[in-house]
C-alpha cells in the first residue's frame, strides 16, 4: 500500500506522515516512510525531479510492504495521478510562517532560503487541498484536538481503530518528539517581517480565507552588487540585470507585480526595463520605464501564470541605457491576483530616494 501525506515541511506534515505510518503498520508488514523533495533540493535553486520519480525509485530499493509518502511540493504530475486513481490522501494545512519557525530551528537553512522553500510549497498544497480524495488537516483548527485528527485519518482511509488506540498512537508520537501543532506558534521568527510578506496570505488561505496580496521583500532578491540589496546600486556600467530573483512559485492564474524603486537625481532620464520571467523558461511581461526626476516610483506588470513548474516566478530589473550613471533602490514586489487589484496607491514624492528601502 501507498499512503501519501501532502504539506509544507514543519511540525503538521511530519505527525501526519508519522501517523499514517502508525496507521499503516497495524495491517501487518514492514512500512517505510519517506519525504521528497529533500530540503536540500528545496534551499536550492534547482528545478526538483518530480514526486513519482522519486516514488518509483523509493519502491525499488525499499523492502517494505507499505510506502508512506511525505510530498513537500506535490507537483501537478502528483495531483492529477492521485485524481485518477480516485486515491484517498492527507493535506496538512499547518500555518507556513510556523513552518519556518520549524525549519529555521532545526535545518541547515537561513531565515531567507527557508522562507523561500516554504513559499514554492505553498501553490502546490493550494491545488491540492481542495482535490477531490483529500481530507485536510488543519492547524490549530478549533474542536480538533491529536487523538480527533487521528481518529479522521483513519475514517478517511476506511481503516478501523479499536477503542483506546487513537490515543495510545498520539502518545507514541509525542514520545518520538512529534506532536500536533495545537496552539499558534509564538516563535518571533514567524513574525519577522520577511516571512509575514511572503507567507501571510497563505497562512489566511489555510485557515478558510482568501488569498490576498504577497510581498516579497529585496531579501528574497539577488543583485548584480557584492553588497546585495542593502545598499543603493550603481547603475553605471551598462545595458545589464541589475536585480533578479527570487524563483518562488505562485499559484495558476492572472496576477499584477507592483515594483517599489527608488531613483537619485544622476539616474533621472535614463531608460530601465522591468519584465516577468516564468521559470527560467519564457518572459511573461515587461514595461519599460524612465524616470523623469529622483523620487520613489511604482511599476505595475500584469501576467497569467500556468500550474506552477520549473524554476518558479522571476521578477527582473534592467538598466537599458549604455550610458546611465546614478543609484536606484530596490523597495519591494506586491503581488496580488487580479481579481483583487485594487486602485493604484500614489507614493508622492519622496527628497530621499534611498526612502525605498525602509518602504
Amino acid at each position: 500500500m501507498i499512503l501519501f501525506s501532502l504539506g509544507l515541511p514543519g511540525r503538521l506534515a511530519a505527525w501526519c506522515d508519522a501517523v499514517l505510518a502508525c496507521l499503516a503498520s497495524r495491517l501487518g508488514g514492514k512500512v517505510t516512510v519517506i519525504t521528497c523533495p529533500s530540503l536540500a533540493d528545496m534551499f536550492g535553486y534547482h528545478e526538483v525531479a518530480p514526486v513519482l520519480d522519486q516514488v518509483a525509485l523509493s519502491l525499488i530499493d525499499a523492502d517494505a510492504t507499505h510506502l508512506v509518502v511525505g510530498a513537500r511540493q506535490p507537483d501537478e504530475r502528483l495531483r492529477a495521478a492521485l485524481v485518477a486513481m480516485k486515491a484517498r490522501f492527507v493535506v496538512a494545512l499547518g500555518d507556513p510562517r510556523s513552518a519556518v519557525a520549524d525549519l529555521v530551528g532545526s535545518a541547515n537553512g537561513d531565515l531567507r532560503t527557508v522562507t523561500r522553500a516554504i513559499a514554492n510549497s505553498c501553490p502546490f498544497v493550494m491545488r491540492c487541498a481542495s482535490s477531490p480524495g483529500a481530507i485536510t488537516i488543519r492547524g490549530y483548527q478549533a474542536g480538533i484536538d491529536a487523538v480527533e485528527a487521528v481518529m479522521a485519518i483513519a475514517r478517511h482511509f476506511e481503516l478501523t481503530l479499536y477503542d483506546g488506540e487513537a490515543q495510545r498512537i498520539v502518545d507514541e508520537l509525542a514520545a518520538r518528539g512529534l506532536r500536533y501543532a495545537a496552539a499558534p506558534c509564538e516563535d518571533p521568527i514567524a513574525t519577522h517581517k520577511l516571512v509575514e510578506g511572503a507567507l501571510t496570505a497563505y497562512a489566511e488561505w489555510f485557515a478558510g480565507g482568501d488569498l490576498a496580496r504577497i510581498i516579497w521583500p529585496r531579501e528574497l532578491f539577488n543583485a548584480d552588487s557584492s553588497s546585495g540589496l542593502i545598499h543603493a546600486l550603481d547603475v553605471s556600467g551598462g545595458t545589464r540585470i541589475l536585480i533578479y530573483g527570487p524563483y518562488i512559485h505562485l499559484p495558476a492564474g492572472s496576477w499584477m507585480a507592483r515594483v517599489i524603486l527608488g531613483f537619485s537625481p544622476e539616474a533621472a532620464g535614463h531608460s530601465f526595463y522591468v519584465d516577468a520571467y516564468s521559470g527560467g523558461q519564457r518572459a511573461l511581461a515587461h514595461r519599460s520605464f524612465q524616470p523623469m526626476k529622483a523620487g520613489v516610483y511604482t511599476l505595475d506588470i500584469d501576467f497569467s501564470l500556468d500550474e506552477p513548474s520549473g524554476l518558479g516566478l522571476e521578477i527582473r530589473v534592467f538598466v537599458s541605457s549604455d550610458n546611465a550613471r546614478g543609484q536606484l533602490a530596490f523597495g519591494h514586489v506586491i503581488l496580488r491576483p487580479l481579481a483583487m487589484r485594487q486602485s493604484d496607491a500614489v507614493t508622492g514624492s519622496l527628497d530621499d530616494f534611498r526612502a525605498a528601502l525602509d518602504l
